[in-house]
C-alpha cells in the first residue's frame, strides 16, 4: 500500500511471435497472446500461480484486491495469496488503480510515444510503433509511476493502516508536458486530440468478455495452438544487433554525455553497460570454441 514494491507488468497481444520480436531472447515483462488480446481466466490463473510461488519462496502472505470480472476467476490451492474481489460496480471508488495510478501510467506512455514521434519526424522518418516498442513504453511507464502516487491512490481508496496518517502525501512527480509535446506535433502538421481526451482514448476498449460455453470450448481447443506460429505481417522485423554495433553505440553514448557535462552516475551506467556487452561477447566466443573442440 505504500508503493514501495511493484510487480512486473503483463502484456497481452494478438500474436505469440510477432515479427518485431523474432530476434528477442528476453523481455522486461511477461507476454501472452490470444486472438483478441484479452485477459482470460487461463492467463489470470497462470499469473496468480507464478506470483504465489514467488511470495511462498519469500515466506510472505498478501491480500490481492481484484476487480470483479469474468476473467478474474477464483483459483484453488494458493498458499500465499488471498483473493479479495471488489463488489460489483464499485471499481471507480474502491480500486486504487482507478484513483490515479492508471491515468498517471497512461499519461507517461503517451508522453514517450509523442517524444518518439517528434524525433522520427525531425529525422524525416516514419515511426512504426510495434508490439516491442509498446512493451518498452509500458516497462518505462510502469517504472516512472512514483511511490508517492501509488501510496496516495491507495489512501484515496481507503486502504491505509490505523497507524498511518490519512493525509495525502505531496506528490513530487514531474508534471507530464503532454500539452507541450502535443503542440510540437501540431506545429509539424500532425493532428492530435485534446490532451485530456488523448490520455483516455482507449478507455472503452474491451479487455475481457462475458464467457459463453462456446468461448470456453474454443479457448481449450486453441490454448496451445492459438498464435503459436502466428506473425503479424503489419510489423517490421527488428534487425539483429551485433556485439560490435552495440559497443559502437555505447561509444557514441559516452561521447554524447562527455560533451554535455554528464553526471558521474550516467558515465558509470555506460561503463556497466559496456561490461555486460563485453561479457556477452566472451560467452559467445567460449560457446563457439567449445563447439569446435
Amino acid at each position: 500500500m505504500d508503493g514501495s514494491e511493484k510487480i512486473i507488468p503483463l502484456v497481452i497481444g494478438k500474436f505469440l511471435k510477432p515479427r518485431c520480436m523474432k530476434n528477442c531472447k528476453s523481455l522486461p515483462l511477461f507476454y501472452y497472446a490470444n486472438s483478441k488480446a484479452w485477459m482470460t481466466a487461463d492467463i489470470w490463473e497462470k499469473t496468480l500461480r507464478r506470483w504465489d510461488l514467488n511470495f511462498s519462496k519469500q515466506k510472505r502472505k498478501i491480500a490481492l484486491i481484484a476487480d470483479n470480472c469474468t476473467a478474474h476467476c477464483t483459483v484453488d490451492g494458493l498458499k500465499s495469496i488471498e483473493l479479495v474481489f471488489l463488489p460489483p460496480n464499485s471499481t471507480c471508488v474502491l480500486q486504487p488503480l482507478d484513483q490515479g495510478i492508471i491515468q498517471n501510467f497512461k499519461a507517461t506512455y503517451r508522453k514517450l510515444l509523442l517524444q518518439d514521434m517528434i524525433s522520427a519526424i525531425d529525422r524525416k522518418e516514419q515511426l512504426q510503433v510495434s508490439v516491442l516498442n509498446a512493451i518498452f513504453y509500458i516497462d518505462q511507464s510502469s517504472n516512472m509511476v512514483s511511490q508517492k502516487t501509488i501510496a496516495n491512490c491507495f489512501r484515496h481508496a481507503g486502504f491505509h493502516s490505523s497507524s498511518e496518517s490519512e493525509e495525502l502525501l505531496e506528490d513530487d512527480d514531474e508534471d507530464l508536458p503532454l500539452t507541450e509535446l502535443a503542440e510540437k506535433l501540431r506545429n509539424r502538421g500532425y493532428a492530435i486530440p485534446d490532451e485530456n481526451l488523448y490520455t483516455k482514448i482507449d478507455e472503452d476498449l474491451a479487455t475481457n468478455s462475458e464467457v459463453s460455453i462456446q468461448d470456453i470450448v474454443s479457448n481449450v481447443l486453441n490454448s496451445n495452438a492459438e498464435g503459436s506460429d502466428d506473425q503479424d505481417d503489419s510489423e517490421c522485423e527488428k534487425k539483429s544487433v551485433s556485439t560490435s554495433d552495440a559497443l559502437k553505440a555505447i561509444h557514441d553514448l559516452r561521447c554524447f554525455f562527455t560533451n554535455s557535462q554528464a553526471a558521474d552516475e550516467h558515465l558509470k551506467a555506460i561503463r556497466d553497460l559496456e561490461k555486460v556487452v563485453l561479457t556477452t561477447k566472451k560467452c559467445r566466443q567460449s560457446c563457439i570454441s567449445e563447439y569446435f573442440k
